[in-house]
C-alpha cells in the first residue's frame, strides 16, 4: 500500500496525541503528507425560544473563541511536526465530527486515517457503537487505524 496522505483527527486528548505520534512515524517512513484535522462541533441554538437571538450571537462569539484557541494550539503542534521532519499542515472546520472526517478524507484523497478511540469496557462498550471512531472506521474511503 502506498501512503501519500495521512489524516489525523485531533482534539488534544491523550489518545489523539498518541495517534499523532504514530502518524508522524508513518509519515516520515512513507514521506507522506500529514494533516492535523480539528473539528469544532456544531451546536444548534434553540431557534424558537425567547433567547434565540442571544444564543445565536453568543454562539458566533463562542465559535470564534474556540477557533482562535484551536488555531493557536494546532499551529504550534504543526510547527513541531515540521521540525521533526514531517510534512505537516492543519485544517479546522465547524461541523459534525464524524461526517467532517469522512468528507475531508474523500476531498483530500486521504490514504490513511489515524485516530484515537476511547477504550471502553462493560456496558460502555455497547455505547461505543455510536462513537466517532466507530462511524469513521465503517464509512471511511480508506484504511483507518484506531489507537487506544
Amino acid at each position: 500500500m502506498v501512503i501519500k496522505k495521512i489524516l489525523v483527527p485531533f482534539d488534544g486528548s491523550t489518545l489523539s496525541i498518541k495517534a499523532l505520534e504514530l502518524a508522524k512515524d508513518i509519515s516520515r517512513n512513507f514521506n507522506a503528507d500529514l494533516t492535523l484535522f480539528v473539528v469544532i462541533p456544531i451546536y444548534y441554538p434553540i431557534s424558537d425560544s425567547v433567547f434565540s437571538t442571544v444564543s445565536a450571537i453568543n454562539y458566533r462569539q463562542l465559535l470564534k473563541t474556540l477557533r482562535d484557541k484551536a488555531e493557536k494550539k494546532i499551529e504550534k503542534i504543526t510547527e513541531k511536526c515540521r521540525e521533526e521532519g514531517v510534512k505537516a499542515n492543519y485544517k479546522i472546520v465547524n461541523d459534525d465530527a464524524s461526517e467532517a472526517i469522512i468528507k475531508e478524507a474523500k476531498r483530500a484523497k486521504t490514504n490513511l486515517i489515524i485516530m484515537g478511540s476511547r477504550r471502553m469496557t462493560g456496558f460502555s462498550f455497547i455505547k461505543r457503537l455510536g462513537s466517532t471512531a466507530r462511524y469513521v472506521s465503517e464509512h471511511a474511503p480508506c484504511p483507518v487505524t484506531l489507537v487506544h
